[in-house]
């Protein structure tokens, strides 16, 4: 008998230990996570699934790990930085370090209006991602190589860790404007939240 109520026990702290709702056990488990807690969760790992980090030359990043990654593209504007490419070619998000000291809206400016064809499209001026002040801007221009529309936007901040070496940063995404607030959402705005300024 007493082997009998033994064995019992071991029976219903095994089904307990394994039970999908651990309350069925009797008092409420600690172990419950509250709403807002799952919440962010959730957003925490939706925004680091499918991406992988980046250490670059005085930064941290994380891009998508289907994406191909370029060190030391040049842009229009003479910077040389990382480029992290969608497969198909027809996105591109860019990392360049400045060292331009005017200041981060004049630098935007330049990125944005340096095309003749450009187009400045409405969007808010700054954007604070960790305590960092990004001025942001958005244009309508056309790709140089295919002659196609192309939409771009870019953010540019001072080096909050060594500006004397790096005074800016200059991040900027462009493609096809067919589906560019796609791949802004999805790519481009958890690839700028996730950037870290490393010195």
């Amino acid at each position: 008998m007493q082997k009998m109520v033994h064995y019992l026990v071991l029976s219903t702290l095994w089904v307990c230990a394994f039970s999908v709702d651990l309350t069925a056990c009797g008092t409420p488990s600690t172990h419950h996570v509250s709403n807002k807690a799952q919440t962010t969760l959730t957003r925490s790992i939706s925004i680091t699934d499918g991406f992988m980090p980046h250490t670059g030359d005085g930064y941290t990043i994380i891009y998508p790990d289907s994406w191909k990654f370029s060190a030391n593209t040049t842009n229009t504007g003479g910077y040389v930085g990382d480029s992290f490419i969608e497969p198909t070619n027809g996105y591109i998000f860019h990392v360049y370090p400045s060292q331009d000291q005017t200041s981060a809206a004049t630098i935007l400016n330049h990125l944005l209006t340096s095309d003749m064809h450009s187009h400045l499209l409405p969007v808010a001026a700054t954007i604070t991602i960790n305590g960092v002040v990004w001025q942001q801007g958005k244009a309508l221009t056309t790709n140089l190589v295919t002659g196609k529309p192309m939409e771009i936007m870019g953010w540019v901040a001072k080096n909050a860790v060594a500006p004397q070496r790096i005074p800016y940063f200059v991040l900027h995404a462009d493609g096809d404007p067919g589906l560019f607030e796609q791949y802004s959402s999805k790519y481009f705005m958890p690839m700028l939240r996730s950037f870290q300024f490393t010195g």
